[in-house]
């Protein structure tokens, strides 16, 4: 049942967000493929050869964006996936999705111009793990600044990631190509506030370029590592 797969969905208050945040657990157990059906979502053809992982995830994904774009008047609205893998949004609507081992969340809003909106949701990575995989996160001077916060260093390279994912589907629909990890570096973190702020340090588009920043926030929930970036 739906209800036994996707369960503790709850909305996520964030000031000054002109759309909505939902959140929701979902139960890779509790997964089989008539959940399609029961949700009234074609099963998409991209997932024909997918583990069960991954068929939960996307749809645990499909169904709280369906929630969230209802909120803002856009009810049984179907987000397909593009040619690039990107989500498909109503027109008039910037949007992102995220998720982890067992929880998915969706951000939507009206869209503006030049706006966008960007989430992310990470497990925190262990601090061996966090030594082999940092320099395809951040640059040596990032590294170095991040061991000096007051956050223990795997969780503020988890959160920096996270940050930069939320970046890249913040910007994605306006600069239309993929830029790396260390096009953008991280220049302030908050524990306090829950806030950072990153810096573009390559040109994307005449309207981002090198040295733009971006402030955005964050949640920490047991393992999980939420960002969250609009503008």
């Amino acid at each position: 049942m739906l209800t036994t797969f996707l369960t503790d969905i709850c909305w996520l208050p964030v000031s000054d967000f002109p759309g909505r945040v939902i959140r929701g657990r979902f139960s890779l157990t509790a997964y089989h493929d008539a959940l399609w059906q029961q949700a009234a979502l074609p099963f998409p053809d991209h997932l024909s050869a997918a583990v069960a992982k991954r068929r939960a995830e996307y749809l645990a994904g499909r169904l709280l964006a369906r929630q969230a774009l209802e909120a803002l008047g856009h009810p049984q609205q179907l987000v397909a996936r593009g040619a690039d893998r990107a989500p498909v949004w109503p027109v008039g609507i910037a949007g992102a999705l995220s998720h982890n081992a067992d929880t998915a969340l969706c951000a939507v809003a009206p869209a503006t111009r030049g706006g966008g909106v960007g989430l992310d949701v990470e497990t925190q990575m262990p601090a061996q793990r966090a030594e082999q995989l940092w320099s395809g996160i951040v640059n040596p001077a990032e590294q170095a600044w991040l061991r000096q916060q007051p956050l223990p260093f795997s969780l503020a390279l988890t959160l920096t990631f996270s940050a930069k994912e939320s970046l890249f589907k913040a910007l994605y629909p306006q600069v239309r190509r993929y830029f790396d990890f260390l096009d953008a570096h991280i220049v302030a973190l908050d524990p306090q506030a829950q806030t950072f702020t990153l810096a573009l340090l390559q040109d994307l588009t005449p309207q981002c370029p090198a040295g733009r920043r971006f402030n955005g926030r964050f949640t920490l929930d047991g393992d999980n590592v939420t960002t969250f970036i609009f503008f």
